[in-house]
């Protein structure tokens, strides 16, 4: 393994905050399909990506607010009671959280039922390549902002994304620049994380 390897591996965090730039399109095909790697045998990819950038983040956070279009905020707002006024609430949260950075990955788990192998090893073995996505973006010059967020509608959400009754989303993995004027203390000045290892 490169020592290059090794130091993005370990020198990689997530930022606090995030600038509103964003990898163009083929950079991040590029790391993407990088991430990926190479087809070594026929089964299925267990994950797939669906990006929402600055000008989709609104739909996204209608869909996460249960709502099916996003709300006219530029007027005049009616009067609104019960549900209604509690869905624009969670819009304008939902809202901010996704503008975070220049885009955003939904990272979906997509179960292959004639595999043999179990569910559960199977979204496991989805659920790693967050590790590896943050890895690449870190190498690339990018922060990224994992979150998980449930929403008011879940099927709504679906429908915004298109998932089939074998899909489901893990988690968002967001991806911008780290802004200067909140960036932590950079990992390599960090003393390395605790891990136990045992020799058997």
């Amino acid at each position: 393994m490169s020592a290059i390897l090794l130091r993005v591996l370990a020198q990689r965090r997530p930022a606090s905050v995030l600038t509103q730039e964003a990898p163009r399109r083929l950079e991040l095909e590029s790391v993407l399909r990088a991430v990926a790697g190479a087809r070594f045998d026929d089964s299925p990819t267990p994950w797939r990506v669906a990006v929402t950038n600055r000008q989709s983040a609104s739909d996204l956070a209608a869909a996460m607010a249960g709502l099916t279009s996003v709300p006219a905020m530029d007027g005049p707002i009616p009067r609104l009671k019960g549900k209604k006024i509690r869905r624009l609430a969670a819009y304008r949260g939902s809202l901010q959280w996704a503008s975070t950075g220049g885009t955003g990955l939904a990272i979906i788990f997509r179960f292959d039922p004639e595999s043999e192998t179990p569910k559960k090893i199977q979204r496991f073995d989805a659920y790693s390549i967050r590790g590896l996505l943050e890895a690449a973006f870190y190498a690339q010059g990018w922060a990224t902002v994992w979150s998980r967020r449930t929403p008011s509608d879940e099927q709504i959400l679906r429908e915004f994304y298109r998932l089939d009754e074998n899909e489901e989303i893990l988690g968002w993995l967001f991806v911008g620049r780290p802004a200067h004027n909140s960036a932590p203390d950079r990992a390599i000045n960090l003393p390395p994380r605790d891990l136990e290892i045992t020799y058997i």
